[in-house]
């Protein structure tokens, strides 16, 4: 297992923590967003480069309980409103 550690030329534009931060306020405003809705509009209000560390992300908060995969609708949806 391989650990993400920061450096003095990581950008705290695309940290995992402020792409959660981001997914979670987005989460926040549509409880359920498709995956893909969910990345494109990242790419857009952050930048291209939010995609290599999107999953990762995803992976912190799912792991946080925080947020839930829906097979079915290939969507992301927040578990709990009041974080």
């Amino acid at each position: 297992m391989s650990l993400i550690y920061p450096s003095k030329h990581t950008s705290l534009k695309y940290s995992i923590l402020n792409i959660s931060a981001m997914i979670l306020k987005t989460l926040k405003e549509n409880t359920i967003i498709d995956y893909m809705e969910l990345l494109d509009y990242l790419k857009y209000t952050i930048g291209e480069d939010v995609e290599e560390m999107f999953l990762l992300s995803l992976s912190f908060l799912y792991t946080l309980k925080k947020i839930e995969y829906i097979k079915e609708l290939d969507s992301i949806r927040l578990i709990h409103e009041t974080i």
